[in-house]
């Protein structure tokens, strides 16, 4: 019997018996939405993933490593449901720069990312997700935001710089929130207030150009006054009994005053409160005499899509009802409470945390001293226990980074409290690990109001309950598939029944295949497993056709999730300051060199250097400041022509994707690969790798100057100068150079050849896994000659490093070639326990140090 006509039978049979029975049949339907919910679970079992880095920040030309996590969303074991794993780098205004494949293997993989010398410095989004993690409404994905600053030379140290960039708002594709000067909203516990009921209020202050908004306020109430101020993050609280009008908020910040509505209360309705007592949760449901006696509501508690336990509230002639539930019968983590009535409508609905029980895994470090001098060996000692302090033989990623060229903020982000956190919450959470410090009552308020705040409805209860219908939009991917459809050029109507050639091509590898349409135009293809990238190109026919039929293959390979708001907070990091110990390591330097070199000696390379680099960097400066608009061709070529777009020109391509700039600046001027040319806009779109629009003083530096050293001398390498008269152009007003088109043709660029595609043949190159590699650490040994300049900032990064039956496993390393303490990071998991640490070598007491060799 389907669950519809179980509904429909229940409410039948209600109607004829309405006392004996119905409060069996109330039961019945609320466990019958508790079975379905279990059986929803089972089928769709939901997945996350961790990265965990080697750094927290990046210069230009450096790598980025990583080692993926993706585990069971129920119980963090290691996921199977997914083989590739999508890792895409994500600019500041919102496009792709890179991605990868990750192959996964037992719910792990790693591999890098190269940033090449002329990515533009920024805050760039790392994103991580399956394809099975999109396949549901409430769509889930790894992020997380980096720095990465200017190219850093081999003979100038341009230290944590980011350009600033005078993007044109037409270029933009990420979404930017507003915010005024100050905002405050409010979060009802619960989701709504209802009136004459008193509520928990949480509330969140914010500022578009500050980061921990303090401030108090009342809210006046005929002639009661409360009062309420901020405990954390810009977070606090206050208790609230709202009337038919809402009351208003008065605050005062920055010696300014401020004033906001509060939510408006509904007639009738309930509250749900949550409270922590000791080992259990005390629930309080509450009705006003407004609302309806005829309907039956019950508290439902899930864990990751999966109900735990209901309770069915009986109301006993009052407005109020309370219930324990002890917390040692829930799992630990997150707990979704939702108020549901018995149409399977959610009322009201909250979070709330249960800690662990048991002590959590054991991860502990401990290094041969606290002070590195320049190219010091480096032995670091690592030991993991279960919580009963049995020795765990098993894998952990770990990175050693130089303290003080690192970038570090306490409290970050981890795998504990990606998997036991911030990924079932809405938004970015600012240190998360704050969170976990201790347990004490403040700290754990703290947490509570974080959860009041930043929940959100990440499984949707109706649809477990099956009321309604769930069709996911992917099916878990076991293995790479090509999915396409085959479009009539002018038209674009689907073509069935249409034969589709494949040739691919590597350097190693040569394949071919055939499969046909569907009656929609649809095509599969699956992809034996490969690496790196392989050229393809696809051709379509009419079986019976003498001739190859002129169609366009769309590809549905893009995917990913929408893009999100960078919060203010990401945008502007506040790094732990490391100068009361700088100090202490450029002593030691200068204790190194006099006994290195004689404390006669001297070096300065460095000074000479800063001379002549200073007006090289001043041109940089302009340069950047004078880009409006990048685009990386090939990148968005491949996305249009996968939606069944196609160009042929560079005019046509500006055109379609982003006309505002053609029409917003008058008297563009092309230059490709630095050589002034008006015809190239008729060219074919096939031999472009990148458009750069520039305006302003800063390009005429940089056609000017060939020497200075900045990425972009790399990727405009090729330049070849002509001498013009540089005037203002008649139509342009922003600046006397006028605005320059830079256009970078592809690598192997041959001018005497054509670059144009045979319509009805599509050309692609297809991605396969990334090659993980094995990061470069180097070996210093006493009868070699040292290096003058080891500027790495990673020391060691490794994805796997594997314990002994003992638990315990040692690292040998060497420091760069400057005196430095150490940032250690490591991170594993163990029988479903995520285990992080983040720990300075300055940090370590004497227990967790030693004389390892």
């Amino acid at each position: 019997m389907s669950h519809i006509h179980f509904i429909l039978f229940l409410l039948g049979y209600l109607t004829m018996h309405p006392f004996a029975t119905k409060a069996a049949g109330i039961d019945s339907l609320f466990a019958h939405y508790f079975n379905h919910a279990q059986t929803f679970a089972d089928a769709y079992p939901r997945e996350k993933v961790h990265l965990h880095f080697d750094n927290t920040s990046y210069y230009a030309g450096d790598t980025i490593w990583f080692k993926a996590y993706v585990v069971t969303a129920e119980n963090n074991q290691p996921s199977t449901i997914s083989t590739p794993l999508y890792v895409e780098l994500i600019d500041q205004m919102g496009y792709t720069t890179n991605k990868q494949i990750i192959k996964l293997e037992n719910g792990e993989g790693y591999g890098q990312i190269p940033l090449t010398e002329y990515v533009l410095s920024g805050y760039y989004e790392v994103r991580a997700y399956t394809k099975w993690m999109l396949a549901f409404n409430e769509t889930q994905y790894f992020s997380r935001t980096f720095p990465i600053y200017r190219w850093l030379s081999d003979n100038h140290q341009k230290d944590r710089s980011i350009a600033m960039y005078n993007w044109d708002p037409s270029f933009r594709l990420r979404p930017r929130e507003k915010k005024n000067k100050l905002s405050l909203h409010f979060f009802p516990e619960g989701g709504q207030l209802v009136q004459g009921i008193t509520s928990v209020v949480a509330f969140k202050a914010e500022s578009k150009d500050t980061i921990n908004v303090c401030l108090s306020g009342e809210i006046q109430q005929n002639t009661n006054v409360t009062s309420f101020e901020t405990l954390h993050e810009g977070m606090g609280y206050f208790m609230y009994t709202p009337a038919a009008e809402p009351s208003t908020a008065h605050v005062i910040w920055n010696d300014k005053k401020y004033s906001f509505k509060l939510p408006k209360a509904l007639p009738a309705g309930y509250v749900l409160r949550v409270e922590k007592r000791g080992n259990q949760y005390e629930i309080c449901v509450m009705r006003n005499e407004q609302t309806s006696r005829e309907d039956t509501v019950a508290v439902f508690f899930s864990h990751q899509g999966r109900p735990i336990t209901y309770h069915i509230v009986k109301w006993e002639n009052k407005n109020t009802n309370r219930f324990l539930l002890p917390t040692e019968t829930l799992p630990t983590g997150i707990m979704q409470v939702s108020l549901i009535n018995s149409r399977c409508e959610t009322l009201c609905e909250r979070f709330c945390y249960v800690m662990p029980q048991k002590n959590p895994l054991q991860l502990k470090v401990r290094s041969n001293t606290i002070l590195y001098t320049p190219y010091a060996p480096i032995a670091c000692h690592l030991s993991l226990k279960d919580s009963t302090g049995n020795p765990v033989k098993g894998k952990i990623s770990v990175a050693i980074r130089d303290w003080e060229a690192s970038d570090y903020m306490e409290y970050d982000n981890t795998l504990f409290t990606d998997l036991l956190l911030t990924s079932d919450l809405k938004g970015y959470i600012h240190q998360p690990g704050y969170y976990f410090a201790d347990t004490s009552p403040q700290r754990l308020r703290k947490l509570d109001l974080l959860l009041l705040i930043h929940g959100w409805r990440k499984y949707d209860m109706p649809t477990a309950m099956g009321i309604k219908e769930f069709t996911p939009r992917y099916q878990p991917e076991k293995e790479l598939t090509l999915h396409g459809q085959v479009l009539s050029i002018i038209l674009k109507k689907a073509q069935p029944d249409m034969e589709v050639s494949i040739l691919t091509r590597t350097d190693s590898l040569f394949a071919a295949g055939i499969t046909y349409t569907d009656s929609t135009g649809y095509f599969n293809l699956p992809v034996m497993p490969f690496e790196e990238t392989m050229e393809a190109i696809f051709q379509t026919h009419k079986p019976g056709k003498p001739r190859n039929r002129m169609c366009l293959v769309k590809l549905f390979r893009n995917f990913q999730p929408s893009l999100r708001i960078l919060t203010y907070n990401e945008l502007n990091p506040l790094w732990n300051n490391s100068n009361k110990l700088e100090w202490l390591a450029r002593f030691n330097d200068s204790v190194y060199q006099d006994s290195v070199f004689g404390s006669d000696s001297h070096w300065i390379s460095e000074v000479t250097i800063k001379a002549k680099k200073r007006q090289q960097d001043l041109n940089t400066i302009r340069f950047e400041q004078s880009v409006f608009a990048f685009y990386d061709v090939e990148q968005l070529l491949e996305e249009e022509r996968d939606k069944g777009k196609d160009y042929i020109t560079i005019s046509d391509f500006l055109k379609d994707i982003n006309s505002g700039i053609i029409k917003k600046y008058g008297g563009i001027e092309e230059f490709v690969n630095g050589k002034h040319d008006i015809t190239w806009k008729d060219e074919s779109i096939n031999a472009v790798k990148y458009i750069i629009f520039c305006k302003g003083v800063g390009v005429h530096n940089m056609l000017q100057d060939k020497n200075f050293e900045t990425g972009y001398s790399h990727m405009l390498d090729n330049y070849k100068y002509n001498d013009r008269d540089w005037t203002e152009q008649p139509h342009s007003e922003y600046g006397r150079w006028g605005v320059i088109c830079n256009i970078i043709t592809k690598d192997g660029w041959n001018p005497h050849l054509r670059y144009d595609y045979t319509r009805g043949i599509r050309y692609t190159t297809i991605k396969g896994y990334t090659h993980p590699l094995e990061f470069y650490s180097p070996q210093y040994l006493p009868s070699q000659p040292l290096p003058s300049n080891d500027r790495r900032r990673t020391l060691y990064w490794n994805p796997n490093i594997e314990t002994d039956e003992n638990g315990e496993a040692t690292i040998h390393c060497f420091n760069a070639s400057k005196s430095t303490f150490l940032t250690i990071s490591a991170e594993t998991i163990h029988d479903g326990q995520p285990a992080s640490l983040n720990i300075h070598s300055i940090g370590l007491d004497e227990s967790k140090t030693d004389h390892l060799q």
